[in-house]
C-alpha cells in the first residue's frame, strides 16, 4: 500500500476501531454469553442487542457522563437480559444452569432472577472490558506516534461518556478533538459530525483522513466529504458490507502508510 502524503489532519472513529481491532461489539458481546453458558441463539442476542441500542438513545440518563467503558458495559447487557427475561427466553432455571456450568469451584449464592442477572451482566461486562483493554493498550503507540505529527479527531456514535471511556484507557490526551454523537446531537453516517470534527481540526476536508471499521458509517461520508479514507476490516455485524479499499487489518498498519 502506497503512503499518503499531505495529510494535515486525522478522524478515527473509536468502536471497533480502536476498542476492538475491527471486530463489531455484538461479536464480543456473545462472545461474553457463549462464555457464560447462556441458553440464547444468536438471533434472540441480536434482537436484543439491536433493542438496548435504541433504548438508551431514547434513554441517555440511563448512561451517566462518568461511566467507564465497564459501567456502560454493564448497563448495556443489564438491558439486554432484561427483555430476555421478558421475552421468556431466559428463566431463573437457566441462569442457575449456567451458573453451574460456568463456576469454577464454589457457586455464588444468589437469591432470585434479579440478583443472577445482575451476576451474568457483571460477569460478561468485565469480559467485555478487558478484551477492550487489551485491544486499547496494543493501539496506542500508533495512536501516540500520529498525535505527534498530526492533530487527531476522534468521532464516535456513542452514550455522553466518550471522554470518560478515553481517559480511563489512557487516550484521552492523544486527541485535540473528541466528538461524542450524544453530545453533538447528530450521529453517523450524517457528514455534519464529520463536518464538526474537521472544523475543529482547522483542516480542509481534502486534507483529512478518515479511519473507521464501518463503510456506511465512516467511509461512505468520508469520501462524500472529499477526505480520504481507510477501512479497518475485522468481523463486522453486516456480511454485505461493502470492500473498500485501502483496508488495514490492524491500525499497527499505519507505520507504512503514514
Amino acid at each position: 500500500m502506497d503512503k499518503l502524503t499531505n495529510i494535515k489532519g486525522i478522524i478515527i472513529d473509536y468502536g471497533a476501531t480502536i476498542d476492538s481491532n475491527g471486530k463489531h461489539w455484538s461479536e464480543v458481546i456473545w462472545e461474553g454469553y457463549c462464555q457464560m453458558s447462556l441458553p440464547v441463539t444468536k438471533e434472540q442476542f441480536r434482537e436484543a442487542y439491536i433493542f438496548a441500542e435504541r433504548y438508551i438513545q431514547i434513554t441517555p440518563t440511563c448512561v451517566d457522563t462518568d461511566d467507564n467503558f465497564y459501567q456502560l458495559m454493564q448497563t448495556r447487557i443489564g438491558i439486554q437480559l432484561d427483555l430476555m427475561i421478558s421475552q421468556g427466553w431466559l428463566s431463573e432455571e437457566n441462569f442457575r444452569t449456567a451458573l453451574r456450568m460456568a463456576s469454577e469451584g464454589e457457586v455464588p449464592i444468589l437469591d432470585n432472577i434479579s440478583e443472577l442477572s445482575e451476576h451474568f451482566s457483571n460477569v460478561i461486562a468485565g469480559y467485555c472490558y478487558d478484551f477492550a483493554r487489551r485491544c486499547t493498550l496494543d493501539a496506542i503507540p500508533i495512536i501516540e506516534h500520529l498525535a505527534e505529527t498530526y492533530p487527531l479527531a476522534l468521532v464516535s456514535n456513542f452514550y455522553g461518556n466518550l471522554r470518560s471511556v478515553l481517559q480511563d484507557f489512557g487516550l484521552l490526551r492523544c486527541f485535540e478533538v473528541v466528538v461524542d454523537s450524544a453530545e453533538a446531537g447528530v450521529r453517523k453516517p450524517s457528514t455534519s459530525i464529520y463536518q464538526l470534527a474537521i472544523r475543529q481540526l482547522g483542516c480542509q476536508a481534502e486534507d483529512v483522513l478518515v479511519i473507521g471499521d464501518s463503510y456506511k458509517k465512516d467511509i461512505a461520508p468520508a469520501l462524500q466529504l472529499g477526505c480520504h479514507a481507510i477501512q479497518v476490516k475485522g468481523q463486522g455485524w453486516e456480511t454485505d458490507d461493502v470492500q473498500f479499499e485501502p483496508s488495514i487489518s490492524s491500525l499497527i498498519q499505519l507505520y507504512d502508510i503514514l
